[in-house]
């Protein structure tokens, strides 16, 4: 006999080699095993369309129900599915033990973005508070330049600079009310909890991510693995390029943004711009539509017509270089769609599944562009003449 090295991702194609073992006994301990059939009991039938239809439909009803509890899983699941080559690696270098591997690159992950999010955090929480306090003088500014300090007639009475900035603040001052101030205190609970949440599910899915996948699989009726385990390696290389280059696409807007807002124009508040306009990066179409507004109106409160053109300048050369060099660089081919299709995709997505619908729009259609290619790629199977 010969001896053959076990997979998690097999799929047993004889019934001699099904292990006996209870069929849920693969979810258990991470493998897909195949249960063995039982004597005295019928075959039961293929799981053909409607059932796997109905259980999607299913399936995609609960996910909508608990969709803002997935975000912790959501990003625990990404940061571990980006750095698995890099526990692999070091898997090797430690003696196979994945669990050691896995521990030093969730410490080194943590450890970056515990101290990148501070140090950003300690930044942008003193822009914010300077920016509040000098929002009514920004926007006194930004209407007077607008209105070349003259006063506007709307409906019928004439309005001065100081006196729609005094409108605007009572209007902010009854929205924001004991109400407003109980949900924001409730956003930020949930926001802090699902950060936890997300530390304490990372080295989870780092040590135990190819046992949970393998169980994921064993969920599958087994005559229709060997299609899944087939698709897995075209898809997984893709979508894992497309994650660590959506990644650095964000760095390096936020970095080149800080360098130019802060370091060249002297903006007051470089920092908040730049994060801002790398993590809008996040939202294809609509992200960089919104980051544009940010820095024109980052631009309007200067005092210069020279600053002015050079900062609308820099903020163009700063998205051609995105569109045009790093984009395409590092994203690759392969994930690249049709922005006809992005903003299909990110709109389906935002009404259907809110925020998280937002960051998994894109990843699903390369996703779906992947899998139509390889399925219409097979031969077609001719029928035999009846």
């Amino acid at each position: 006999m010969i001896d053959r090295p076990e997979s998690s991702l097999s799929v047993a194609a004889d019934p001699a080699d099904l292990p006996s073992a209870d069929a849920g006994e693969g979810l258990l301990v991470g493998r897909p095993a195949e249960a063995a059939p039982i004597l005295g009991r019928h075959p039961r039938s293929l799981v053909t369309g409607w059932p796997i239809a109905v259980t999607l439909a299913v399936i995609t009803v609960l996910l909508y129900e608990i969709r803002y509890a997935l975000l912790p899983f959501v990003f625990a699941v990404a940061i571990a599915f980006v750095v698995e080559p890099l526990v692999v690696r070091l898997q090797g270098w430690t003696g196979g033990k994945r669990w050691v591997a896995a521990t030093l690159v969730y410490l080194a992950v943590a450890a970056l973005i515990g101290g990148g999010g501070y140090w950003i955090g300690s930044l942008a929480a003193a822009d914010l508070i300077n920016l509040a306090q000098r929002a009514p003088q920004i926007a006194h500014g930004l209407i007077a330049q607008v209105t070349e300090s003259k006063p506007i007639a709307l409906f019928g009475h004439s309005y001065t600079a100081d006196q729609i900035v005094h409108k605007i603040g009572e209007a902010l001052s009854g929205a924001l009310g004991a109400g407003a101030v109980t949900k924001a205190a409730g956003v930020g609970a949930a926001t802090v909890f699902g950060c936890f949440l997300i530390f304490v599910l990372m080295p989870y899915m780092m040590i135990s991510g190819p046992r949970l996948a393998s169980g994921a699989i064993w969920l599958i009726p087994p005559e229709r693995r060997r299609s899944v385990t087939d698709l897995l390696p075209k898809i997984l290389p893709v979508l894992r390029r497309y994650l660590v280059g959506v990644m650095l696409v964000v760095i390096y807007t936020a970095t080149i943004g800080w360098i130019g807002f802060g370091l060249i124009f002297h903006l007051p508040h470089a920092v908040l711009l730049a994060i801002a306009v790398g993590v809008l990066e996040m939202i294809p179409v609509v992200g960089p539509i919104s980051s544009a507004v940010l820095v024109a109106m980052a631009a309007f409160q200067q005092e210069t017509l020279s600053t002015i053109i050079g900062l609308m300048g820099f903020a163009i050369a700063l998205r051609l270089t995105i569109d045009n060099l790093v984009g395409p660089l590092v994203l690759g081919q392969a994930a690249r769609l049709h922005p006809v299709v992005i903003m299909f995709s990110f709109v389906c997505g935002a009404m259907l599944f809110g925020v998280i619908g937002l960051l998994l729009a894109v990843p699903t259609a390369v996703c779906i562009k992947v899998a139509l290619r390889h399925y219409y790629a097979e031969p077609i199977r001719r029928e035999p003449p009846g």
